[in-house]
């Protein structure tokens, strides 16, 4: 995964955890998780994934999700969800 990381929050100090939502720009389905992050007030640090090189496809994407889809949303608690469905909740 490349350093391409942009951050959707204010200062959150030093110990606060932020949310990563594995995300590809040009995608409709990570489009309607930003907006459901979004909507819900939440701040979250977004990792771009390069879909058109295949890199949801490399070891290092499919250690984060299996299943290598976009999006993909890593909780305080590690927990990886990967549908927009359970995003929303």
């Amino acid at each position: 995964l490349r350093n391409r990381r942009l951050r959707h929050s204010r200062d959150l100090g030093r110990n606060r955890f932020m949310l990563k939502l594995y995300d590809c720009s040009t995608a409709p389905s990570p489009r309607r998780a930003r907006m459901f992050l979004a909507e819900k007030g939440i701040e979250w640090e977004t990792i771009e994934i390069d879909l058109r090189t295949g890199e949801q496809m490399k070891d290092a994407y499919r250690a984060i999700n299996p299943r290598a889809t976009v999006p993909a949303l890593v909780t305080e608690d590690g927990q990886v969800l990967g549908e927009n469905i359970a995003i929303a909740a």
